[in-house]
């Protein structure tokens, strides 16, 4: 099977896909790849998967906030948030599991260990808000 020309391929995207562009500010941009290649998986499945679920979300009126009219509605927002949180602390605590032993006392090691420890924290926080 031969190759594919690079022609043949932009072509392919064009007709199947929307590219799109995003300006964040460089440690933004970093810590989302980062957090992506701990996930496992490309920074664009990760937007896609986000976009994906947005529509979901219901909006109110000319805005992009989400919709907060009832306590329902608020519970849900929660719930999206929580799931978020925990996808970051899990990401963050396999970060700080990989660093090697030898490390275990670095910088980078105990500002991992503090962000999970703060994630945690503010999962408890947030979890007990509607119980």
């Amino acid at each position: 099977m031969g190759k594919t020309s690079n022609t043949a391929k932009q072509i392919w995207n064009a007709e199947h896909y929307t590219q799109i562009k995003v300006s964040v500010k460089p440690e933004t941009a970093a810590a989302f790849r980062s957090a992506c290649q701990v996930a496992g998986v490309s920074m664009a499945s990760a937007i896609s998967t986000f976009m994906m679920d947005y529509p979901t979300i219901p909006a109110k009126k000319g805005s992009l906030s989400v919709l907060t009219t009832t306590r329902r509605d608020r519970r849900n927002a929660l719930n999206m948030l929580l799931g978020f949180l925990n996808q970051i602390r899990d990401a963050e605590e396999l970060y700080r599991d990989r660093i090697p032993e030898n490390l275990a006392g670095s910088s980078a090691y105990d500002a991992a260990d503090e962000t999970v420890s703060l994630l945690s924290d503010a999962i408890d926080l947030l979890e007990s808000a509607y119980q």
